[in-house]
């Protein structure tokens, strides 16, 4: 490890933190995007869900690809398509331009989340690495809550598109930055057969609790980024206006941060893994049926609290699944191979749950019928932790 690089650990966290906004800004101007572009719930729920197409294709592959080609290249590559996809928003002018540039979004979103947590473990303390997979773990919720948070704000002053076109500018300062200061310890050596590309790809195919941890993975990630990203058409359908709808949306996905902070402490201080992916699936289960199901019984402060709930105990969940990938990837290299399989998995249940609950919801006019498919998730998900730890006991190391 070099002398500075813990410093530079928050400038891949930060990194991570920007690629989720650009996943969250999507969300804020579905409305304005239904309107301008003549686009219906369903083919917002695509455009919502298509930055994961990329990772649902390539996700294995560029994690592979990246241990071979240099992590610090990825990452970096990953910024500047980011950053010029968000900078081509000024030539959305139809749906099929929005899905392209969104498609183009999720390979650089991809490249920065597959590589960053081998590149963590590679520059910190390893006494530290729970507390900063907590940090990690939660750019999803902090990310998109911030979007949530700023846009509807900045529209007040600014088009999307000019706020699409900022966003891409920050990709860019933040890769000069990380190009001028993170040095990566060397590699490890390995012999030719373990460190050739196809059979990196083979034993982590075949690795079961990282195949595990994939599954886990996306039985929560779906169910959050579904529920977050149809809350302020949920929030504008029961009259409250664009901008506290936002807000609204924002505090939950920010609250994600709590969840994901407490799980990397307790993982520092001993708390077994599978306590708290049961407790977050468990907690994410019951409030999802009192969010979306007693809209009737209970006041909107209640059900407000519950999907607070929601999303910060479902917290536990990404900073749990990517600490303990490093500790289960099959070996030292296949750290980002690990995490691509991980990230793959994760991505199909994203592309595929919010045009089907839109899907849903247009089918049956009523928002609860979210509550089964998050159900069922969960359900799905309590099922793969008991079957992981029964047949692969977690030793802290």
């Amino acid at each position: 490890m070099t002398q500075h690089a813990p410093r530079h650990d928050i400038w891949i966290i930060l990194a991570g933190y920007l690629a989720a906004v650009h996943v969250g800004k999507l969300a804020t101007i579905i409305p304005i995007l239904q309107q301008q572009l003549h686009i219906s719930l369903a083919q917002a729920g695509l455009a919502l869900s298509l930055v994961q197409a990329a990772g649902m294709l390539f996700a294995l592959c560029l994690g592979v690809f990246s241990e071979k080609f240099g992590l610090k290249k990825c990452f970096l590559s990953g910024l500047i398509i980011l950053g010029f996809s968000s900078l081509a928003s000024v030539f959305i002018h139809n749906i099929y331009s929005l899905f392209f540039f969104r498609f183009f979004e999720g390979i650089g979103f991809l490249l920065i989340t597959l590589t960053a947590p081998a590149i963590l473990k590679r520059i910190c303390d390893p006494a530290k690495i729970n507390m900063k997979m907590g940090l990690w773990g939660s750019y999803m919720g902090l990310g998109v809550g911030i979007a949530m948070l700023t846009i509807p704000l900045l529209m007040q002053f600014f088009s999307w598109q000019t706020i699409w076109v900022i966003l891409g500018i920050l990709c860019f300062a933040i890769a000069f930055i990380i190009t001028k200061l993170l040095v990566l310890p060397n590699q490890p050596t390995y012999t030719t057969q373990s460190d050739s590309f196809f059979h990196l790809l083979k034993i982590t195919l075949t690795h079961p609790p990282i195949i595990c941890l994939a599954l886990i993975f996306a039985c929560y990630t779906s169910q959050w980024l579904t529920v977050i990203g149809f809350l302020p058409s949920i929030y504008l359908s029961n009259h409250i206006e664009l901008k506290t709808a936002g807000l609204l949306t924002a505090s939950v996905s920010i609250a994600n941060i709590v969840g994901t902070l407490i799980s990397g402490i307790l993982l520092h201080r001993g708390v077994q893994p599978k306590s708290l992916f049961r407790w977050g699936f468990v907690i994410m289960l019951l409030m999802s049926w009192v969010t979306f199901c007693m809209q009737s019984y209970l006041p909107f402060s209640l059900q407000y609290l519950s999907v607070f709930l929601f999303s910060a105990v479902g917290g536990f969940i990404p900073a749990t699944v990517f600490a303990i990938c490093l500790y289960y990837a099959p070996q030292q290299n296949a750290v980002a191979a690990s995490v691509g399989l991980v990230l793959q998995i994760s991505a199909l249940g994203q592309f595929l749950l919010p045009p089907l609950s839109a899907l849903l919801v247009s089918y049956t006019h009523t928002w609860s019928t979210i509550a089964w498919a998050t159900t069922t998730l969960s359900l799905l998900g309590l099922i793969v932790v008991w079957k992981l730890f029964k047949a692969h006991p977690y030793q802290k190391v």
